[in-house]
């Protein structure tokens, strides 16, 4: 049985169809991309797929036990919780078990009752049957695999940026229980290695899952059928979206070639009709008009929707448009992003910024743009530079504005057609320019803001990530314009497939080990090299660095008997972690023999000496690591 099967459904907005008979299901093996333009309803039919829209017309049926775990565009979390209080909230299985087995044992430790332990028993195995044992080593895997460092773990979610909350998100989505996940663009706030992680967790994952992305290697390198929906109909091809695109052509031209050649048929034939059917041939001229009106018309292919966008400059830049020797940036000497980069941006370079989020590449950016974030060194922008900078949160565009006078207060002077016709451009059409700024989708304020920034020609394009919202069509054009445009581009970007078409130069952060091994330090390389070989060196520590890292740096004199004592603390715990595991290997191989089973009360002590065990060894490997992080700390200072 389908977990959820849509039959015949469709959507109206405004008496306007969105959404027009649609047919589809999710099934146990379903690994599939959604795929269209902006505001076609992907998100819609998301929405009525899970019931949280009803459909204009049709039915959606959904399987009883079918929980789905779904990842929205816009989130309202509760802003005071805990991020880690929030993770461990999507096992309330979990939480629900831990605190039966606190409030058990703590009778249990006021007086000895038999029901009681016999309870705490059969909660002991549900704890254990339920894996719930190993949730908080995969809290671990999965925050440290979307960046969030265990420091940060116990920091309210008001104090994470929007971005970050969305991975906090997705991660109590990974980690609640559910049957199918459905991800709508998980990848707008995630680097290019916290995506190649997503790749391979989808890529293992035992359950169907629907995303919702425009990044073209996300969804080859995860689903195996795409879902595209176009003017409200739904097609579906087998394959990844590469398989999806070149059946896409083919059918393309197959339709188009089928429609030209039936035009002809059509045109030829109302001739012979409009000729004959008062002539010698009237007979075979009603016969053609009887084959012409049962004839099922067929469309032309609605072309791909590919704007021009032309990148005009007003001016020519110098040669040297930025310069930087022994560059040391950040916000203070105690806050430094990156030190010794040696950079240089020439007329027409294309360069792509590469790291982890949170490095300073947008710091760089602003630097660039004239913001004294510089430490040290020598940097000098180029003469006659016009900037456009395209900011990913947008926050210079004038909520309060509609888009037709976003436009008309640059050029107040031009008539009102010359407004709606360069609106147009970037497909804002009817009454879409007459929209807020405030109520604009993110797609629709991304395009607004290049509308913007194309006005100004300038010479000098810095974008930071200017995919994240735009569609595939869109991002072609966007695309398309940059190769063309006669200027520098320096930009920042997650899509790889937009990085590798447009990049001629790449601008990486990375850790470097000092000359004389007393440090390890980010800088930024300047590489011509590919793009897999800069994304190694970013995301990658060399092994020099990696060496580094596991042993001590250069010591200052400290008093080596608190060096003593804490490895004294390490080895007693190591050998109570060792007793431990030997106690429960003996628990584990006792539990494995059916005679013990014929004495319960043996079995019931046998468990809680198990658990018991597990605990021990758990805060005896905590004691260790947080020992070794102390050692570490002071004999390295």
């Amino acid at each position: 049985m389908s977990l959820i099967q849509v039959s015949n459904v469709s959507r109206e907005f405004s008496a306007t169809y969105i959404l027009r008979d649609v047919s589809c299901s999710l099934e146990h093996n379903s690994r599939i991309g959604l795929i269209g333009s902006n505001g076609c309803g992907k998100s819609t039919l998301i929405k009525i797929m899970l019931g949280l829209l009803e459909p204009s017309e049709g039915r959606v049926t959904r399987a009883k036990k079918c929980v789905p775990s779904y990842l929205p565009q816009s989130l309202l979390l509760d802003q005071d919780i805990v991020m880690i209080d929030f993770i461990r909230a999507s096992r309330p299985d979990f939480l629900a078990l831990n605190q039966d087995l606190e409030s058990l044992s703590a009778s249990l430790r006021q007086s000895h009752d038999a029901a009681t332990e016999e309870l705490l028993n059969k909660r002991i195995e549900a704890y254990h049957d339920s894996g719930a044992y190993d949730f908080d080593n995969q809290i671990k895997y999965v925050l440290t695999s979307l960046s969030f460092p265990e420091e940060s773990w116990h920091k309210p979610l008001n104090l994470f940026s929007g971005g970050e909350q969305t991975r906090v998100y997705l991660a109590a989505m990974l980690l609640s229980p559910h049957d199918i996940l459905i991800l709508d663009e998980p990848t707008n706030h995630l680097d290019i290695a916290m995506i190649a992680w997503l790749e391979k967790y989808l890529s293992t994952l035992d359950k169907p899952f629907l995303v919702v992305s425009h990044d073209r290697q996300f969804l080859d390198n995860t689903v195996n059928t795409i879902w595209k929906i176009s003017n409200g109909h739904l097609s579906v091809t087998k394959g990844n979206y590469s398989s999806f695109k070149e059946a896409d052509e083919i059918a393309r031209a197959a339709a188009e070639k089928a429609a030209k050649a039936q035009e002809k048929w059509i045109a030829e034939t109302e001739d012979f009709i409009a000729r004959n059917m008062a002539g010698q041939k009237t007979k075979q001229a009603k016969s053609r008009l009887k084959a012409l009106e049962k004839i099922e018309r067929i469309e032309q292919p609605s072309a791909a929707r590919h704007l021009k966008l032309n990148i005009e400059t007003v001016s020519r830049s110098g040669n040297d448009v930025f310069v930087a020797q022994g560059l040391a940036f950040g916000f203070s000497q105690f806050a430094v992003l990156a030190k010794e980069a040696d950079l240089h941006a020439h007329y027409r370079d294309r360069i792509c910024i590469i790291g982890p989020n949170g490095c300073g590449k947008t710091t760089l950016l602003k630097l660039i743009m004239g913001r004294d974030y510089s430490l040290k060194g020598r940097f000098k922008t180029g003469a006659s530079l016009s900037i456009g900078y395209y900011d990913q949160h947008q926050i210079d565009l004038d909520e309060k504005l509609t888009v037709k006078d976003t436009i008309w207060k640059m050029v107040p002077l031009e008539p009102v057609g010359y407004v709606l016709g360069w609106l147009a451009r970037f497909g804002f059409r009817g009454d879409d320019v007459d929209k807020s700024v405030s109520i604009l989708s993110g797609g629709e304020k991304s395009r607004l803001c290049l509308s913007v920034l194309v006005h100004k020609k300038p010479n000098l394009l810095i974008l930071d990530e200017p995919t994240n919202h735009l569609d595939i069509e869109m991002t072609d054009s966007l695309l398309s314009a940059l190769k063309d445009y006669h200027g520098t581009i320096i930009f920042v970007s997650h899509d790889r497939y937009f990085i590798d078409a447009l990049a001629n130069k790449y601008w990486v952060f990375n850790k470097r080990l000092s000359p004389d091994e007393s440090e390890i330090f980010t800088t930024i390389t300047e590489t011509r090299d590919n793009l897999a070989d800069a994304l190694e060196l970013a995301f990658s520590e060399p092994e020099t660095v990696r060496e580094k890292t596991q042993q001590t740096s250069k010591k200052k004199k400290i008093n080596p008997y608190y060096l003593e004592q804490i490895q004294r603390q390490i080895e007693a715990d190591l050998a109570l972690k060792t007793e431990l595991n030997e106690k429960l290997n003996q628990i584990h191989l006792k539990l494995a023999d059916s005679a013990t089973y014929t004495d319960l009360s043996l079995v019931s002590t046998l468990k809680a000496q198990m658990l018991e065990a597990e605990q021990g060894i758990a805060e005896a490997t905590q004691r260790i690591h947080e020992l070794e992080d102390q050692y570490l700390e002071l004999a390295c200072e």
